[in-house]
């Protein structure tokens, strides 16, 4: 049994849907009830990873474990770091970590807690030889809401839109993640860096958007603060976390090399021009 943490969300969707799809065996758990209806899993799990009793029930119930991390969540080391030390004990036959592309950047809160339970990993891999394989995904295109923009005409965005972010296509990462849940032994130990695209920045995104729907959206810059009080976001840690995030991208932006990604896929990586074809013929 495949367990998908963080399942309900954007990225552990569409990770389900491919492994289902691939007839694998697959539950899934989430802090939101929705997890419960995705389709084609054999178990879900309702329940918060904070809590040590509900990860070792989950973990009981896996052979194999993909750990997306919860969002911006003061405790995601804490909880990666434990759910891989329960994988270690029960010997489970992988453990799949959906980090990111560049842990080691200190100016993004998200990458600095999936740093260290990479840290983590690696050393108990060495210590108990618990199979692990860790991806590093880069910026995901869904973070481009295809309907939005075409309903509103715009792209609000809380960085520099002329800063220029590398992406990734989710479906492409739950490809990925289907060859490393098939061939555990041939994928231990390894650390992939999934990206997808060259740089583009928000402008140049709504430029593509714009070429293919003959529409006039506009990408806007929105203040980190008036973009998180538009989402009632008060949480004070997702709110450093954005914050850092806004600063960061503004100051460098975030790229990486699709070598990795063309070899683990053997075809060119998804662009974000195919992407926004896929999506736009769902509207």
């Amino acid at each position: 049994m495949i367990l998908v943490t963080s399942a309900a969300g954007h990225t552990g969707r569409q990770i389900v849907s491919y492994l289902v799809a691939q007839g694998l065996p697959v539950a899934a758990t989430d802090i939101n009830e929705q997890v419960t209806k995705l389709p084609g899993i054999q178990k879900s799990f309702v329940g918060d990873l904070t809590d040590l009793k509900f990860q070792q029930k989950v973990v009981d119930a896996a052979d194999q474990i993909v750990y997306i991390p919860p969002l911006f969540s003061p405790e995601e080391a804490l909880i990666g770091k434990s759910l891989v030390d329960l994988a270690a004990k029960k010997q489970l036959q992988q453990f799949v970590f959906i980090s990111v592309t560049h842990p080691i950047l200190t100016t993004l809160l998200q990458h600095v807690a999936k740093r260290d339970v990479e840290e983590h990993l690696i050393y108990e891999g060495m210590t108990s030889q618990l199979p692990y394989t860790i991806l590093q995904p880069m910026h995901y295109m869904h973070n481009f809401d295809v309907e939005t923009v075409m309903r509103t005409g715009e792209y609000k965005m809380f960085y520099d839109i002329q800063s220029p972010i590398a992406y990734v296509d989710p479906q492409d990462v739950a490809e990925v993640v289907a060859k490393v849940i098939e061939e555990p032994a041939k994928h231990d130990k390894a650390t992939y860096e999934l990206v997808g695209t060259q740089p583009m920045s928000p402008v140049e995104l709504v430029d593509q958007f714009n070429a293919l729907t003959g529409q006039q959206a506009r990408a806007e810059y929105i203040p980190v603060e008036d973009f998180l009080d538009g989402l009632n976001m008060q949480d004070l840690y997702l709110r450093a976390g954005f914050t850092q995030l806004a600063n960061s991208y503004t100051n460098w932006g975030l790229d990486g090399n699709s070598n990795v990604l063309r070899m683990l896929l053997d075809r060119e990586p998804t662009t974000f021009k195919d992407y926004l074809t896929r999506e736009l013929a769902k509207l």
